[in-house]
């Protein structure tokens, strides 16, 4: 993986943050626009940098506010097609149970959420709304 140069990486940082605050204010359209712009700037191929990671988690959590499920689960989807990902990152699976989560789709969200838990040992909880993982433990109750 190449580092992206800091200034890229500062300008696409700026630009999130502003996505993110746009969303608090409910301009919803201009935040989807600064988060598009954002992903837009990483150039490709978009999983060979070393903030990929935390760019698609990014552009993913902004879509999953926006309701905008299906291009957030294509992004993850390429990501875990990608063949850039190790064994230990639980990440884009946890994020892509949330997803389902927040669709309703329970049952895939408790399969996600079951992979990223395995693999983190129960990490992938730690510092997420704790309503993620009272799920999980109550699913199959």
């Amino acid at each position: 993986m190449e580092n992206l140069p800091i200034d890229l990486r500062d300008e696409i940082d700026a630009l999130y943050i502003s996505a993110y605050k746009l969303l608090e204010a409910n301009d919803v359209d201009t935040a989807q626009e600064k988060a598009e712009e954002a992903w837009r700037l990483l150039p490709e191929p978009k999983f060979d940098w070393d903030v990929t990671l935390s760019f698609v988690t990014g552009i993913c959590k902004m879509y999953r506010e926006l309701s905008l499920h299906e291009k957030a689960h294509n992004i993850i989807n390429e990501l875990l097609d990608s063949d850039h990902l190790n064994d230990y990152d639980d990440g884009p699976l946890f994020l892509k149970a949330t997803l389902y989560f927040e669709q309703g789709e329970f049952k895939q969200a408790y399969e996600w959420f079951a992979k990223a838990n395995s693999i983190s040992r129960g990490r992938c909880f730690v510092e997420q709304p704790k309503k993620y993982k009272t799920f999980f433990n109550e699913y199959n109750q």
